[in-house]
């Protein structure tokens, strides 16, 4: 019940604050403030707090779109080709390239390795590379080489926080929300292909 009443408290400041901007210093009127537009506009401000599309406001939204169209699926339906081109976009992303990568590979003798790093306090990516040339044991067979990988996958998650009261009782307010992977693209847009 508090959690209501303070996203309406909240939703009608800023509404109120949004339409006397506009009042008096855009349209330079001296006219009294609608409540009905005051009202009005709280419901809008609330509506657009909980649709996905808000996340547009945020620059953390942008990147993760842009690493999202990085994806090995994503990438290829929209006309890319997974070549030495592709992985360097990718691996920048973890300040190495390709051939620092398979060096590494070939040095600690595996065959495959993912890596992992938080972007920033709401972005994360993981990218794995698996090269052909392993025994049913695990040991390498062959000596990795850019055209021996397998099977590539990236993932991306990207923490969609908004402030919500709640904790012990309703006594504070903490960030809570979802995760959101690359399949986000997919789900909204019905199709890889316009995943852009």
């Amino acid at each position: 019940m508090i959690y209501i009443f303070l996203l309406m408290s909240i939703s009608t400041i800023l509404s109120y604050l949004i339409l006397k901007f506009v009042y008096r210093i855009i349209f330079k009127s001296k006219k009294k403030i609608s409540k009905f537009l005051v009202f009005l506009g709280s419901i809008i401000l609330i509506i657009f707090y909980y649709t996905p599309y808000s996340f547009y406001l945020e620059p953390s939204f942008y990147k993760f779109r842009e690493i999202c169209k990085l994806d090995p699926e994503i990438y290829q339906a929209n006309g890319g080709k997974i070549d030495e081109k592709y992985y360097n976009k990718v691996l920048a992303y973890f300040d190495t390239n390709i051939d620092g990568f398979i060096r590494h590979l070939n040095k600690n003798t595996r065959n495959w390795d993912m890596l992992s790093k938080w972007q920033n306090d709401r972005l994360k990516i993981s990218f794995t590379i698996v090269f052909k040339g392993s025994n049913k044991f695990g040991n390498i067979t062959k000596i990795n080489t850019l055209d021996n990988i397998a099977f590539v996958e990236l993932f991306a998650i990207w923490r969609d926080l908004r402030p919500i009261l709640d904790g012990n009782e309703g006594s504070g307010f903490y960030l809570s929300g979802d995760r959101e992977n690359c399949g986000y693209f997919k789900r909204k847009h019905k199709g890889v292909k316009n995943g852009k």
